[in-house]
C-alpha cells in the first residue's frame, strides 16, 4: 500500500501512541511496525519554498516599483494593472490548486485586489461612493466568486463583508436591543430594508453549495443579530431578549442537528445573562416587578444550563453557569468583602463547581 504523508509532529504523535498500544498489549511489536509504515513524513519542498519567495518578492518589488510612479501613470494604464492583478490572481489560483492553501490565498488576493481596485479607480475618475456601496459592490464578487470555487475561505470573507455592510447600514444594530424600551416601527416595515435580507438568503444560498460547519455557524449568527435588531424595533427590547432567549432553549433541544443546539444553547446563555440584570426589563409593563423578573429568569437559566450539563454539554452549560454564578457574586456579595476574602470565596466556588460539575459528568457517562 502507498504511504501516507503527515507532519512530522503528527507521525512523533502516532509513534508515541502506537508505543503505548504495544505496551498494553493491544497490539504486536510486528502490528505496530505495520501501522508505522503506512504513514512516513512530509518532506519539505525547498526548491518548491524558493521559487514561492522569489515570486513573492518578484511580485512585491513591482507593487512598490508601480506605487512609487503610480501618479504618474496614465488612468487607462492604471485600469490596466488592476485588472491583470485580478486575473492573474485568478489564473494563480487555479494553478496552484483548488483545494491547497497556496490557491485558497492566491483567490482571496483576487477579492482583495477586487477590493482595491474598486478604491482606486472610484478616486481616479472622482466617482463618489458611500461605504456601504462600496462594501455592496465587493460583497457581490465575493458571493459570486464563493459560488462559483465553493470555497469556504471565499465564503468567510463573503460573510466578514457582509456583517460590516449590515453594521454600516444599521441593519444590524445589537446596542437597540438595551436602548429601544417599545415598539418603533410596524409589522409592515420589519423587512425594511429587503436588502439586507436579500444579502442574506443570498449568503444561506451560498453555504448550501459550499457546506461548511464554521460558515453555517457564522450565517445562523448573522440571522440572529438581523433578527434581533429588527425584532427590538418591533417589538422592543426586552420582549426581544425573551423570545430570542426561549427560541434559544428550544433549539438546544433539536435532536440531530448539533450546530443548531451548540447555537440555541449560545443563545439562551447569552441573551438569558442579560435578563438578569433588571435593567433590561424595560417595557412600562415590567417596571413594578422588574428584579422579580430578572431573579426568575437566572433561576430558569441556570436550571437549564445544568440540564444540558447533563445531557452532555458540559463545555457551554458550565461556561455560562459559571458566569451566571460570578455575575451574582461579584454584583451583590462581592461589595461587602474586603477584596482578599472576596477573591478567595470566588476561587472556592469555581473550583467546587469544577469538581462538582466533573463528577457529575463522570456518573452520567457510565
Amino acid at each position: 500500500m502507498p504511504s501516507s504523508e503527515i507532519a512530522k509532529r503528527e507521525m512523533e504523535f502516532l509513534q508515541s501512541e502506537v508505543s503505548s498500544w504495544v505496551e498494553a498489549e493491544i497490539i504486536t511489536s510486528e502490528q505496530a511496525g505495520n501501522i508505522l509504515s503506512l504513514y512516513e513524513v512530509r518532506q519539505r519542498n525547498l526548491r518548491l519554498i524558493m521559487l514561492t519567495a522569489g515570486i513573492i518578492l518578484l511580485g512585491l518589488g513591482a507593487v512598490s516599483f508601480m506605487l512609487a510612479h503610480w501618479h504618474e501613470l496614465g488612468k487607462i494604464f492604471r485600469v490596466c494593472i488592476i485588472s491583470c492583478a485580478y486575473v492573474a490572481s485568478i489564473i494563480a489560483y487555479l494553478f496552484a490548486g483548488r483545494s491547497t492553501k497556496t490557491g485558497k490565498s492566491f483567490l482571496l488576493l483576487s477579492s482583495a485586489v477586487f477590493g482595491g481596485g474598486i478604491y482606486l479607480i472610484t478616486h481616479m475618475y472622482d466617482i463618489e461612493l458611500t461605504l456601504s456601496e462600496f462594501l455592496g459592490l465587493w460583497i457581490v464578487e465575493t458571493v459570486a466568486m464563493s459560488a462559483i470555487t465553493r470555497d469556504e475561505w471565499e465564503m468567510y470573507l463573503s460573510q466578514a463583508l457582509s456583517l460590516s455592510w449590515f453594521a454600516e447600514t444599521e441593519a444590524i444594530n445589537i446596542f437597540s436591543l438595551y436602548f429601544v424600551g417599545a415598539a418603533r416601527i410596524s409589522a409592515d416595515e420589519f423587512f425594511a430594508p429587503l436588502s439586507a435580507f436579500a444579502l442574506l438568503g443570498a449568503l444561506w444560498l451560498l453555504w448550501f453549495s459550499v457546506r461548511d460547519r464554521t460558515a453555517l455557524m457564522i450565517d445562523m449568527m448573522l440571522t440572529i443579530l438581523l433578527f434581533a435588531s429588527r425584532m427590538s424595533l418591533c417589538f422592543g427590547g426586552t420582549w426581544t431578549l425573551i423570545i430570542l432567549a426561549v427560541t434559544g432553549a428550544v433549539m438546544s433541544f433539536l435532536a440531530g442537528y448539533r450546530e443548531a443546539q451548540i447555537m440555541g444553547l449560545l443563545m439562551l446563555g447569552v441573551f438569558g445573562l442579560l435578563l438578569t440584570w433588571p435593567e433590561f426589563w424595560r417595557g412600562s409593563e415590567f417596571v413594578s416587578g422588574r428584579s422579580v423578573y430578572a431573579v426568575i429568569n437566572a433561576v430558569i437559566v441556570a436550571g437549564l444550563m445544568l440540564f444540558n450539563i447533563w445531557r452532555g454539554h458540559s463545555g457551554i452549560g458550565v461556561t455560562f453557569f459559571a458566569l451566571l454564578a460570578a455575575r451574582y457574586f461579584f454584583d451583590h456579595l462581592f461589595g461587602f468583602l474586603p477584596k482578599a476574602w472576596g477573591f478567595t470565596a470566588a476561587g472556592i466556588i469555581f473550583v467546587i463547581a469544577g469538581l462538582f460539575f466533573g463528577k457529575l459528568r463522570k456518573l452520567f457517562e457510565r
